[in-house]
């Protein structure tokens, strides 16, 4: 009955194995991960990528730099000689978890729009192939441009204008796990520690309560992990449509029309909109420069 509307299930029996597979072989031929731990990586995938789909259907909110940590800190410890092994496990597990979870959130969009989970999947491809088309020259642009002599050197990298917080703070993950944990302040251990502890507590209140127990531990930990204003731009979002949604509880009003049913638009717009110009202007800076 639903052929038509979405993908058979032979896609997800057939792609899954197949793709793995070519994951692992990738891993291993282009890093030298070992074949064990790169093997490994793919059953992790499939827990972080519940934890990311739960956190993407209680916060909107994707923590897969934060889960990938799992895997750079668990394969790592077994691998300490390659740190290969920690960073392209841990991307790997990072990418999938990631497409995934936001699978939940492109879905409403696209039949607000009228597009059908079967033709979702097929823009999701060609959005694959353009993306890799479009951003590949990008980087070399942006990222590595070419010296006086003609050579690109990946040391041009971290500059003022792109300081790439993400990829030192993977660097950094990385480098712990080849030292261990001696060289971490005692503070961050207790930190570590007191998390977990809270992490526990919160989630069995919540259970014990059916669901009404008021934090969220996934919430207060991507307010932890994420920066100042995006937590602020959140929170004025989330409090500006709630606020505005009381005040037109009409169905059929332009106010019901704008402020609720149009919400999702209007911060898609807003985000989509804010990457274009950051881009945008990237890119006129490395051209003028």
């Amino acid at each position: 009955m639903l052929r038509h509307i979405e993908l058979p299930l032979s896609v997800s029996f057939i792609g899954i194995p197949v793709l793995g597979a070519v994951g692992v072989w990738l891993t291993h031929w282009f890093f030298g991960v070992p074949w064990l731990l790169a093997l490994a990586a793919v059953p992790m995938t499939f827990v972080l990528t519940i934890i990311c789909t739960n956190s993407m259907a209680l916060t909107s909110w994707t923590s897969t730099s934060t889960m990938a940590k799992i895997t750079q800190v668990t394969l790592g410890a077994i691998d300490r000689s390659n740190p290969a092994t920690n960073l392209m496990c841990g991307g790997m597990t990072s990418e999938v978890a990631l497409n995934g979870a936001n699978l939940l959130s492109d879905i409403q969009p696209g039949y607000m729009l009228g597009a059908k989970p079967r033709q979702q999947a097929v823009g999701h491809c060609i959005g694959i192939v353009s993306g890799a088309l479009a951003s590949t020259p990008l980087f070399f642009l942006l990222f590595l441009p070419m010296g006086a002599d003609g050579t690109r050197s990946p040391h041009t990298l971290l500059t003022d204008a792109f300081p790439f917080p993400k990829a030192l703070e993977w660097k950094g993950v990385s480098d712990l796990v080849a030292q261990g944990l001696k060289n971490l302040p005692s503070s961050a251990l207790v930190a570590m520690a007191t998390a977990a502890v809270i992490a526990v507590v919160i989630e069995i209140a919540r259970l014990r309560t059916k669901g009404r127990f008021p934090l969220s531990s996934v919430g207060i930990g991507l307010g932890v992990v994420l920066p100042p204003d995006a937590c602020l731009m959140m929170f004025l979002g989330a409090f500006t449509f709630w606020w505005m949604g009381r005040r037109h509880k009409t169905p059929g009003t332009k106010g019901h029309t704008l402020w609720v049913e149009s919400c999702e638009p209007i911060c898609a717009g807003l985000k989509s909109g804010a990457a274009l110009v950051g881009v945008g202007n990237a890119i006129v800076n490395a051209l003028l420069n």
